[in-house]
């Protein structure tokens, strides 16, 4: 993967994605720079999902990192279509998708380093699945504990507007 271009491309929007996504978290919301920093970090996931649907190297078919790079799209259409259409509760919906697709990163990421870095490997493609289907997990809790703490910035956001 990582000798082809399209894995180039895959590593380089994912490093991307990794490094707005923390800043994103950093700075405050609603301000230029944050929607500046969202509308990269959405194409860099864009660019990320679209070639992890390209990679079959590992198994040779379709396989559960493609299901989550459709999901992780879905996470980051319907994260970035709620402050474009403005309906309903957009501001949490915005706020759940985005950070859900954050943390989805977090733990592919994860997952792919335990698969990829020699001195992580797990050495069979069983054992990387089971590792993969933790850190899913692991991160997920991690997520849900750190989005409520974070909750209080959509709240604020809320008053000012």
């Amino acid at each position: 993967m990582t000798y082809s271009l399209t894995g180039w491309v895959h590593i380089a929007s994912a490093s991307v994605a990794l490094a707005l996504g923390a800043f994103i978290i950093a700075v405050r919301k609603g301000t230029p720079i944050h929607r500046l920093a969202g509308l990269l970090y959405v194409f860099a996931m864009l660019l990320l999902n679209l070639s992890a649907l390209s990679i079959y190297d590992m198994t040779g078919h379709f396989g559960p990192f493609h299901a989550g790079a459709i999901f992780s799209l879905v996470c980051v259409l319907i994260g970035v279509s709620a402050p474009i259409l403005r309906n309903g509760n957009w501001l949490n919906r915005h706020y759940r998708w985005m950070g859900w697709s954050y943390f989805g990163l977090l733990a592919a990421g994860f997952a792919e380093a335990v698969v990829r870095v020699p001195a992580l490997q797990v050495h069979t493609a069983a054992r990387g699945f089971e590792v993969a289907i933790g850190a899913t997990v692991l991160f997920s809790l991690f997520g849900r504990f750190f989005m409520r703490r974070l909750g209080g910035a959509v709240a604020k956001y809320r008053t000012r507007t």
